[in-house]
């Protein structure tokens, strides 16, 4: 265990490392919003970093039983198993994701796959189970979307700030759990995708950074291709502009109404590289922590956005909307639309 790291499209489980800890603590006791849904009705007690480093910590470095939830580089979290019984090989899993900041993208589920597959995978069991309250709607539509049953609901036996709740069990058997992987397993990717003239309008009539143009165009079938993709996807900008950092970026799409369909971004500016080189990928892939062979990169750029990354093993989409005809390559698409309908197909 201690050498695996798990990982689901843009999720990594791995073992604790000595410096996960100040950050790690800080993300638990500094947004505490997390305690409200973690079994809120047993009572919770911010722990001294001492306390948290010989107590919690210590599982998650030893990595048998716990493991961190790393996005992006950064330990946000922590996943385990307990055994209700051993003796009947009774077993459920835990999960928390302590910044609040980052609920909302999937990262609890992402989290649940890769780890029911490797219970399911390393331990002799035949199911794996979670056990939640009616106060934790989250919680229930993680379990539910990953394809997990409700076997039981007890009603109104947690007592929580003057209210009854109820108690909620879910779970998925080994049987149930080989076919519901396979479909998992087939959306394993992750999606990149240039900026300029690919997604946002590149008016070279306009001056300084887009964010703070007068006005801002989305290319056609942006908003269509990027809602659908994003429902199963974690979609990313890759970007060469040099002038925009990440959050004028993010400003950019704001006002093209197309953010909310993007995870992250990618550009010079926190990669240090420029597109045009396949290393500008790499990095993404080691970011992400993603085998390159899971990304897929659309682009209008041959040179810049396909090529560079065709060389590292990522898949490609090229966005050839002016119809430029080659010999040595495909002719790409003529939309996003395509584009849109070619994924959807792949699936």
């Amino acid at each position: 265990m201690n050498s695996i790291k798990l990982r689901y499209q843009d999720i990594t489980l791995r073992r604790a490392v000595t410096k996960d800890l100040e950050p790690l603590f800080k993300r638990m006791t500094g947004d505490e919003e997390w305690t409200k849904y973690n079994a809120p009705y047993f009572g919770y007690v911010r722990p001294t970093r001492s306390e948290f480093e010989q107590q919690r910590f210590q599982k998650l470095l030893t990595g048998e039983t716990h493991l961190v939830i790393d996005y992006l580089g950064q330990a946000v979290g922590s996943i385990s198993y307990y055994w209700v019984d051993k003796n009947t090989r009774w077993l459920e899993a835990g999960i928390a994701i302590y910044d609040s900041s980052l609920w909302g993208k999937d990262i609890g589920l992402k989290a649940l796959i890769a780890w029911v597959e490797h219970l399911f995978a390393t331990l002799e069991v035949e199911r794996v189970g979670v056990t939640t309250w009616s106060g934790n709607a989250a919680m229930m539509r993680c379990a539910e979307k990953l394809g997990m049953m409700q076997e039981a609901r007890i009603r109104k036996v947690r007592y929580y700030a003057g209210e009854y709740f109820d108690s909620i069990k879910y779970g998925v058997l080994r049987e149930e759990w080989q076919v519901l992987y396979q479909r998992w397993l087939s959306k394993d990717r992750v999606y990149l995708f240039d900026w300029g003239d690919t997604l946002m309008v590149d008016d070279p009539s306009q001056v300084g950074k887009m964010c703070d143009w007068p006005n801002v165009e989305v290319v056609g079938g942006a908003l269509a291709l990027l809602s659908a993709l994003s429902k199963q996807y974690p979609i990313y900008v890759a970007t060469n502009a040099q002038d925009s950092n990440e959050i004028e970026i993010k400003r950019a799409f704001e006002r093209g109404g197309l953010a909310q369909y993007i995870t992250g971004y990618f550009c010079f500016n926190n990669l240090g590289v420029a597109k045009s080189s396949p290393e500008f990928y790499r990095r993404i892939a080691t970011k992400l922590g993603i085998p390159a062979n899971k990304l897929t990169m659309t682009g209008d750029q041959r040179d810049k956005d396909i090529l560079p990354a065709k060389s590292v093993g990522l898949a490609t989409n090229w966005l050839n909307s002016c119809g430029v005809s080659s010999k040595q390559h495909d002719d790409g698409f003529a939309t996003l639309l395509e584009i849109l309908d070619r994924e959807m197909k792949v699936e």
